[in-house]
């Protein structure tokens, strides 16, 4: 008969046998299972740790490949930093009136020193102008080609002036030749006569 059927004993003997405990059965295939849990965990957190290295080697790479960049565009800057200051100073250059003035003058351009005014309310006209021939205030600035011109100038007639000089020595040094020739022409002569007198 079963457990459940029986009728109620009143009896200690009844009673022992039911109220120990039942020992756990073994499934078959229960201990399988586990383990087969903990592969995929397992693999899974190798997954994890694989994709947070690769992402930690995609980081680093697109941190240095921005430092690179940065690094470019800092020299790029400091370059065109240089480039703007260069060209600054060649504005001030070309504005300064120096410059200016040496460029009119390049232009044919002369200083007026008594330059006449038109005044406009009325058109009279104030002061004497009369027109100028370019000489009559001397050029202070001058041109690089005037510059260059002037120091031609000046080797030509450095050279012409060391030619002129090569020329006169060499002049006295055929004169005293000559010189020479003469009086040792004469001097056998009059040691002849002297000899024979």
């Amino acid at each position: 008969m079963s457990a459940l059927w029986a009728e109620p004993s009143t009896g200690l003997a009844d009673r022992e046998p039911t109220a120990r405990p039942t020992r756990p059965r073994v499934i078959d295939g229960g201990a399988g299972t586990a383990r087969l849990g903990r592969v995929p965990f397992v693999l899974a957190l190798i997954m994890i740790l694989g994709i947070g290295m690769a992402g930690l080697l995609a980081l680093n790479t697109s941190l240095q490949t921005q430092a690179f960049e940065a690094r470019s565009l800092h020299q790029k800057a400091n370059q065109l930093t240089y480039q703007q200051a260069s060209l600054h100073t060649q504005v001030a250059e070309l504005r300064s009136s120096d410059n200016l003035a040496a460029r009119a003058f390049k232009l044919g351009m002369r200083p007026d020193p008594s330059p006449g005014f038109i005044r406009l309310p009325d058109g009279q006209v104030i002061g004497k102008a009369k027109r100028i021939n370019g000489d009559e205030v001397p050029m202070i600035i001058k041109t690089p080609e005037q510059v260059t011109a002037e120091r031609k100038a000046e080797e030509a007639k450095k050279h012409a002036e060391e030619a002129k000089r090569q020329a006169a020595e060499a002049r006295r040094q055929a004169d005293t030749q000559t010189g020479r020739t003469s009086t040792d022409q004469n001097q056998p002569g009059q040691q002849d006569n002297g000899g024979r007198g």
